[in-house]
């Protein structure tokens, strides 16, 4: 049983010297058995930032360094559940280092990471091994998504307080065979490679993917904890639909000056060769500044990185607009299609095709306003993914925002709630 499986952090912990004037830290990637790394997200060295899984690489977000004291650490921050929670499911993210036995994890033989709070077991939503699939702590069980190789164990440096006297063994839903030796320590600071991942390993991407936001039942449960995305702006709340009634919507509120209030829908980005449609469903109230002559979005379909999408929906000049391309690696390859005019003060549903591709000529976007299609088989002059750079053939992925973003010349507040928002595999799914 895990009970009996040996603990690293408390072997190793013993053999260090308290005091050290400096430490020595051995950083490394934390890999899946099943494949891809521990990544924190985009590289954003940001509190709450959440944690998710990515193919392996050399990038800051993917070099953890594990000390004495039970902590997992990146870019200066620590792995935490999200507002110190014990649930199934909570998330892990990003945490300023403190003392709190949230950000203590026990480090098992067998490959388990085990939260010192909760009893629970890092290990991607749902155990999927794709790209950009979020960080959770759930039930310990034998599966390969839960366990994990770990750097070497760093020095303890003089402000970390001592681990924990005593550890709780995981909790399990299934039987592991107990171990026959226990396995001595690493006592070198050399990070030993993953054993299951390399480098040009790519994880594989999700071949059918359903989502729904959910305002009414789920508020903003299943959209991801990104406080950085209220840039002069409040983040949205939960209010009554102004148009359904008994119904939920977010709404978003944008003072003028402001730049960037926004939501990310917790699910896999989209990577090469996927076909995804959405659902997109919205309120513009009589006020709303639809006859802006600057850049104002309100969803966007984001490379991952810096730099304008390949896909985003605007609202200006009276229309409600399908453009993007501007931050093609590449140079400019800018294009704006008018879908229907910024209706004020009725429903507008949306729903949006996308196949994903870097390939200018099998990049697709189709779209239907109400039921009716306003957009067929267009294909963007960039592709609908960007490629990592002008040489390359791979692509980056692309993830979904919603919200508002916008120039912040703009002067006029602007307020609008979103009712619906679905990801799905063909039109009907999302449809209704």
């Amino acid at each position: 049983m895990l009970g009996a499986l040996a603990l690293l952090a408390g072997v190793l912990a013993s053999g260090l010297t308290a005091g050290r004037a400096e430490a020595a830290v051995v950083t490394g990637r934390v890999a899946n058995t099943a494949g891809g790394c521990l990544e924190n997200a985009n590289n954003v060295a940001a509190v709450n930032n959440p944690l998710w899984l990515n193919n392996c690489g050399t990038n800051a977000g993917q070099q953890w360094s594990r000390w004495a004291d039970g902590t997992l650490r990146v870019q200066n921050l620590c792995a935490d559940t999200a507002g110190g929670a014990t649930a199934s499911g909570t998330r892990v993210v990003l945490a300023a280092c403190s003392t709190a036995t949230s950000q203590r994890w026990n480090f098992y033989v067998a490959g388990y990471v085990q939260n010192q709070k909760s009893g629970l077991c890092l290990a991607p939503l749902a155990n999927r091994i794709a790209a950009k699939v979020v960080m959770t702590i759930v039930a310990c069980a034998n599966v390969a998504a839960h366990k994990w190789t770990v750097p070497g164990l760093s020095s303890t440096p003089t402000t970390t307080t001592p681990p924990p006297t005593t550890t709780t063994p995981p909790r399990t839903t299934t039987t592991a065979p107990p171990p026959t030796t226990t396995t001595p320590p690493r006592t070198t600071t050399t990070v030993p490679p993953p054993t299951t991942t390399t480098t040009t390993t790519s994880l594989p991407g999700q071949t059918r993917q359903v989502w729904d936001a959910n305002f009414t039942g789920a508020g903003f449960g299943n959209f991801d904890d990104t406080p950085w995305n209220n840039v002069g702006a409040s983040a949205p709340v939960i209010v009554s639909s102004p148009v359904t009634s008994g119904a939920k919507a977010a709404r978003f509120t944008m003072p003028g000056g402001g730049t960037r209030t926004e939501i990310v829908p917790t699910t896999a980005s989209f990577t090469e060769g996927q076909d995804r449609y959405f659902r997109f469903s919205f309120y513009l109230p009589a006020g709303f500044p639809t006859q802006v002559t600057s850049w104002q979005l309100l969803t966007q379909w984001k490379n991952d990185g810096t730099g304008s999408p390949p896909l985003e929906l605007t609202v200006g000049n009276g229309n409600l607009n399908l453009s993007g391309g501007y931050g093609h690696p590449a140079g400019p390859r800018t294009f704006s299609k008018v879908l229907a005019p910024a209706t004020t003060g009725q429903r507008i549903d949306l729903v949006v095709h996308v196949f994903f591709s870097r390939d200018a000529s099998k990049g697709v976007v189709d779209v239907w306003r109400n039921g009716t299609q306003v957009l067929a088989g267009f294909k963007p002059p960039g592709g609908t993914l960007y490629p990592t750079n002008t040489a390359s053939t791979a692509s980056l992925s692309s993830y979904w925002k919603m919200g508002l973003y916008r120039d912040s010349a703009i002067t006029q507040t602007a307020q609008y709630t979103i009712e619906s928002a679905k990801i799905g595999n063909t039109y009907a799914q999302v449809a209704s």
